[in-house]
């Protein structure tokens, strides 16, 4: 796969599911390093959501310069969501026709992720 995965968490502190997960999704980028992992609480950084409507956590979008591949709810464990990345990650996936309001987040969510 040529463009750059990212895998982004959208959760909320309050959430106890959340907050468990946390620890373990920031350990991710060290042993999943091909894929750029992204944490949103989507309270904090509601602005980057725009229009998107968050309802269950953990919410992952999974996206790339060349388009959204998903989003949708997933596993609430770090070893489960490094196994349900791995299609993706390696290109058994391909982009998908996806909601406008999913690619702006996405497109936000990275631009201040890159910020110096």
């Amino acid at each position: 796969m040529d463009a750059e995965l990212w895998v982004v968490c959208l959760c909320a502190q309050w959430c106890h599911i959340c907050r468990d997960l946390a620890p373990g999704f920031a350990e991710l980028p060290n042993t999943h390093p091909g894929v750029r992992w992204h944490w949103v609480d989507i309270e904090d950084d509601e602005h980057l959501l725009g229009d998107l409507d968050v309802d269950t956590f953990p919410t992952y979008l999974i996206a790339a310069d060349d388009g959204v591949r998903l989003f949708a709810p997933g596993p609430n464990q770090t070893d489960a969501l490094a196994h349900f990345v791995r299609p993706y990650a390696s290109g058994q996936v391909a982009a998908r026709a996806h909601d406008p309001a999913v690619w702006q987040a996405f497109q936000a969510i990275k631009a201040q992720a890159n910020r110096p």
